[in-house]
């Protein structure tokens, strides 16, 4: 995406004029054509990054435009959606590394069938939620402890962007909750990676020491500790996502607590049935010895 840096540097929808208004019915068909390009895009994803993932946070996306911090009306919602729509576009689990998004979407916005419809600057700036959208670039620029000035450039531009926000907080919902479960789940199945190993710790505590992702030996439930456990507060940008995260995070903690107490159930349950083996045996040997 290093390709999006000179052009997209200093885009920012707050410093221009408005973009021409639209109406309903020109709007819809520009929302109809990014959905047609997805979805075909999409048609071979797993169902933890597939099309209803990315409608999931569109919806988010649109939502979280109601925010009390943010200004009514100051927010570009045709930016909000074409970003959601667009935001897994280029995710380096599904696309080969050469691929990049200025590429991605030309094909998209030469074919819309009145491409004046969004302007240079919208397009831009949805370029530029999309590529610096992903958990794993806001990890890279958390542990960055000497930023250059263009990174401080970028994290200012991040932090004034209504509509990046929007869908950078939509997108950190959908990972977690009731949806979060089932889809850390689902890409655990594409990958291989087993759903359940046990606390490796000598107690069989419930919880690792510390919540430690190591904890659980490198299964699904590792990722809950690696990231989704830590989706909340500060890493979330708006005061709506913040809120709704709490409740998710609930939702969360309830299902791994009823997930370790299933497994000490079978476990102790197990070590009960052995146990009356051997206390029987201990018995007949001491009936033999009489």
């Amino acid at each position: 995406m290093d390709d999006l840096a000179p052009a997209l540097a200093a885009s920012s929808l707050s410093s221009h004029p408005a973009p021409p208004r639209l109406r309903a019915s020109q709007r819809a068909q520009i929302i109809s054509a990014a959905e047609t390009f997805v979805k075909r895009a999409f048609a071979h994803h797993d169902p933890s990054h597939d099309w209803h993932h990315v409608h999931r946070v569109r919806l988010l996306a649109l939502s979280l435009t109601r925010t009390p911090e943010f200004t009514p009306h100051t927010i570009d919602l045709l930016v909000v959606e074409l970003g959601a729509l667009f935001h897994d576009l280029v995710d380096a689990k599904y696309v080969a590394g050469s691929a990049t998004l200025s590429s991605a979407l030309a094909g998209f916005w030469a074919a819309l069938p009145a491409p004046a419809l969004v302007s240079d600057e919208q397009r831009a700036v949805v370029e530029k939620i999309v590529a610096h959208v992903s958990w794993t670039k806001d990890e890279r620029r958390r542990a960055n402890a000497h930023p250059s000035a263009a990174d401080t450039a970028l994290q200012a531009w991040l932090d004034s962007c209504a509509e990046f926000q929007c869908v950078s907080d939509a997108d950190r919902l959908d990972s977690i909750g009731s949806i979060g479960v089932m889809r850390c789940a689902a890409y655990s199945a594409t990958v291989n990676r087993p759903l359940y190993i046990p606390p490796a710790n000598a107690r069989m505590d419930p919880v690792p020491p510390a919540e430690q992702a190591e904890g659980y030996n490198g299964s699904a439930v590792g990722h809950f500790y690696e990231k989704l456990l830590r989706i909340r507060g500060e890493r979330l940008y708006t005061e709506m996502a913040r809120e709704e995260a709490e409740r998710r995070q609930r939702a969360m903690r309830g299902f791994l607590e009823e997930l370790d107490l299933e497994w000490l159930v079978a476990c102790q349950g197990a070590e009960l049935a052995m146990l009356a083996v051997e206390e029987e045996e201990e018995e007949e040997d001491d009936v033999d010895q009489k």
